[in-house]
């Protein structure tokens, strides 16, 4: 991984974790107690450093198809979510359904997130063509 590419992933996860935790932090004190304690804080961080982390891999899959690379990411980030939740079962109690809670939680955020990124990475693409055929087309006029 390039350092310009670290940087980006880094941004946006900064970016991201931002986003969810004031939108979460207001869901909860709109809806529930506002109780939000550091344990809360630091799984939404690792959830979402998962999620970009897990997005930012599509150059390495690019030989499968989109359907099978988009499927791969998604349950390597859940395994990784579930094996976060089993690590912090060691130093506190957890809630009787907190795999399913996490389940939720994470694949409407995870949702979210990859079709917006799989839309920019779309329109990358397409405007990356748009330069290769106009160069393509003043490379045939000079001809």
């Amino acid at each position: 991984m390039t350092k310009n590419r670290l940087k980006e992933m880094l941004t946006v996860i900064c970016i991201s974790y931002t986003i969810i935790s004031l939108g979460t932090t207001l869901y909860d004190r709109l809806f529930y107690d506002g109780r939000n304690d550091f344990s809360n804080l630091l799984f939404k961080f690792i959830c979402t450093s998962i999620a970009v982390g897990i997005l930012y891999t599509h150059p390495l899959l690019e030989r499968l198809s989109p359907l099978s690379m988009i499927l791969l990411q998604y349950v390597g980030a859940l395994l990784l979510v579930f094996l976060t939740i089993w690590i912090s079962s060691f130093f506190e109690k957890l809630h009787e359904n907190s795999y399913l809670d996490a389940f939720r939680s994470f694949t409407t955020i995870y949702i979210i997130g990859a079709i917006a990124y799989y839309v920019g990475l779309h329109l990358d693409v397409r405007k990356q063509n748009r330069l290769l055929e106009e160069i393509q087309t003043g490379q045939n006029k000079l001809l």
